[in-house]
């Protein structure tokens, strides 16, 4: 899993005010810390936790960790965020109602602010992984794209050659049906004359006798 895949920050804006999520992601737990404008909460979702709401849903652990990442890693309009009495929510809209989809005790993190996780910090080491991630798939783009350049010059110099041979084989073909043509034009013309030698002959026969 990526660093940026692994470590989420997330801003959610509520009725009352607004929190900075950063989430670190598990395979089936994750831990939550949640800035206030001047505290920070903490709490862990864990296994058993995920195993209780999924049941309660009626769907699988796979599919309600799924659900938990696309409602805890941005501000979605149909999910309500609640922050209340050391409790945070999140709450699907429905049609006519607002089903709870989970929630998490968080308690204040009284650590010393330098053993705290610097969101700052966060921030900026998930900025430059991202930068990474973007560079590398630009340079595969474009690696791609000089890959596509020189496949479509190799397909366009073999079409250019599939051409070339068929016009070698027309002209071939055309010669060759000419020089049948001229073959049996010349067989008819020697055939003509043979006859016309033949007539003569009998003609100077038949004077002669006479």
């Amino acid at each position: 899993m990526d660093l940026d895949e692994a470590i989420t920050v997330t801003k959610i804006v509520t009725k009352t005010e607004w929190y900075y999520l950063l989430i670190g992601w598990q395979t089936n737990s994750f831990e939550m810390y949640l800035y206030t404008k001047e505290k920070l909460w903490k709490g862990r979702f864990s296994q058993n936790r995920l195993a209780s709401f999924s049941r309660n849903l009626q769907i699988t652990e796979k599919d309600y960790l799924n659900k938990l990442k696309n409602c805890l890693t941005q501000q979605r309009r149909d999910y309500v965020y609640e922050f209340k009495s050391g409790f945070f929510y999140w709450k699907r809209r429905d049609a006519d109602a607002v089903i709870i989809e989970g929630f998490l005790p968080v308690e204040k993190d009284t650590s010393p602010k330098i053993k705290q996780p610097d969101l700052v910090e966060v921030l900026l080491g998930l900025n430059k992984q991202l930068t990474r991630k973007a560079y590398h798939w630009e340079q595969k783009c474009k690696n791609m794209f000089k890959e596509y350049h020189r496949c479509l010059k190799d397909t366009e110099e073999f079409l250019n050659l599939k051409i070339d041979m068929e016009k070698a084989l027309c002209e071939k073909f055309l010669n060759l049906l000419n020089l049948k043509k001229s073959r049996v034009t010349c067989d008819q013309g020697d055939k003509k004359n043979v006859k016309y030698s033949h007539m003569k002959d009998l003609l100077a026969m038949n004077f002669n006798s006479h």
